[in-house]
Parts: C-alpha cells; sequence; structure tokens
C-alpha cells in the first residue's frame, strides 16, 4: 500500500526532486521505496505528535464534573457537593 502511495507521490512537488536524485544514483525502484519511507516516517511523526498533545473535550468541565453551556448538570453525574 505504500509502494501505491509513492507512485503518486513522487509526481509531487514535494518529493519529485528527491526521488529523482535518488533514481539517477540508484535504480528507480530503489527511489520508490525510499519515498515510501519517507511517507512512513512522516506519517509516525504527525500521529507522535497528535498523540502527545492533550486532546480537547467538545464538553465542557469544571469543579463540579460536566455542565452544559446554561450550567445544567449532565444526567447521570453526581450532584455538586454545597
Amino acid at each position: 500500500m505504500l509502494n501505491q502511495t509513492a507512485q503518486t507521490a513522487k509526481r509531487s512537488p514535494e518529493f519529485a526532486a528527491c526521488y529523482q536524485t535518488i533514481a539517477k544514483k540508484r535504480r528507480k525502484k530503489i527511489a520508490t521505496i525510499a519515498i515510501s519511507r519517507k511517507q512512513l516516517t512522516r506519517a509516525w511523526h504527525l500521529l507522535a505528535t497528535q498523540a502527545s498533545t492533550p486532546a480537547v473535550s467538545a464538553v465542557p468541565t469544571g469543579p463540579d464534573g460536566p455542565a452544559d453551556r446554561e450550567g445544567h448538570q449532565a444526567p447521570g453525574t453526581p450532584a455538586p457537593s454545597a
């Protein structure tokens, strides 16, 4: 599957110069594999960066737990103690 994406990516401006350089020095198949590895490395870095950043919750939470925009307590959550 990575080779299929590399076949398309080697024509893109982002990878074309790298592909041409490697293809001249080595063979075209090796250059295609090199582009595949570059794509895999980029994907890994994107996923690793996303995993380390905290996810933003769609439900606003406060010291009393999840609440809607008007401040009503969400169903199934304990009522705040006074």
